[in-house]
């Protein structure tokens, strides 16, 4: 008998990186990379500290090269100069999967975390005091 797989369904994913930590920094790009291998359609998104990516690389977090290797494999980078940018691109990105209240939430909304519904994800790393 034969097992029949059923196809996994692809998610539209955003992850917001709004720190300037490196090793936050470091897990985020790991985290995107993971879902764009997992078939998902991955977008990074830089607001905030995170926009000071480039001047938090080291020995230990070269995020330089995992940003290339994500980019190479299909995913895309936006550098969002304020969370008016960031709101632009997820709509552009989101709509209709997420409302605009839940755009609207995960830009002014100072604890923003994580929201997921069946087609997207939007997970924020920042550096949590």
């Amino acid at each position: 008998m034969k097992k029949l797989r059923l196809a996994k369904k692809t998610k539209k994913v955003g992850i917001v990186i709004a720190t300037n930590d490196p090793e936050t920094c470091w897990v985020a790009i790991r985290y995107a990379s993971f879902h764009l291998a997992e078939k998902n359609d991955t977008n990074i998104f830089f607001v905030d500290s995170g926009l000071k990516y480039q001047d938090m690389c080291n020995e230990k977090y070269d995020f330089i090269k995992l940003l290339e290797d994500f980019i190479q494999a299909g995913g895309n980078i936006y550098t969002c100069a304020n969370r008016e940018l960031l709101k632009t691109h997820l709509k552009e990105l989101f709509l209709p999967m997420l409302s605009m209240e839940d755009i609207n939430s995960i830009c002014d909304n100072d604890i923003f975390q994580s929201m997921m519904t069946e087609n997207a994800y939007i997970r924020e790393f920042k550096r949590v005091l």
